[in-house]
């Protein structure tokens, strides 16, 4: 078994608890057009993403899984090990296209077949009672609790 590349990212979901909302794009490829086309969306709309907290990790059979702080930014690889604890922890065969939103809890928000609209994922994070607080403290400068 070949050394992962020296900038291999061990992802770990606890690490990014209460930081960042993930989303995770699998396929059986790197080369795959869902994947791509889901890559292209989100990097249509990078500053969206980056407000939302939003981190992409994408996980293939086929090539190198990636680890990007926004959809803009060049990936990080992702180590083996952490690819086969992603793919287990959400039960994707490596055969299929799957989209699955992480949110700042731990827990999954939303599954997909097929790639999602990025509008829809964005209604969706801007809908959870943690983002609306995120909005008013940003439109206030200020945490309304505090």
């Amino acid at each position: 078994m070949a050394a992962p590349p020296p900038d291999s990212v061990d992802v770990r979901l606890g690490t990014h608890r209460w930081a960042h909302r993930l989303l995770f794009v699998f396929a059986p490829s790197a080369s795959h057009d869902a994947l791509d086309a889901q890559m292209k969306a989100l990097a249509a709309h990078d500053a969206g993403g980056q407000d939302r907290d939003l981190r992409i990790l994408t996980i293939v059979a086929d090539g190198t899984s990636r680890f990007y702080a926004s959809a803009r930014a060049n990936g990080r690889p992702i180590t083996e090990a952490a690819v086969r604890r992603l793919r287990d922890r959400f039960d994707v065969p490596i055969d299929a296209v799957r989209v699955i939103l992480v949110g700042k809890d731990g827990t999954e928000k939303r599954r997909e077949v097929g790639a999602v609209s990025v509008r829809a994922l964005f209604d969706q994070i801007d809908a959870m009672p943690m983002r609306q607080r995120e909005m008013q403290r940003d439109s206030t400068g200020h945490d309304s609790e505090a």
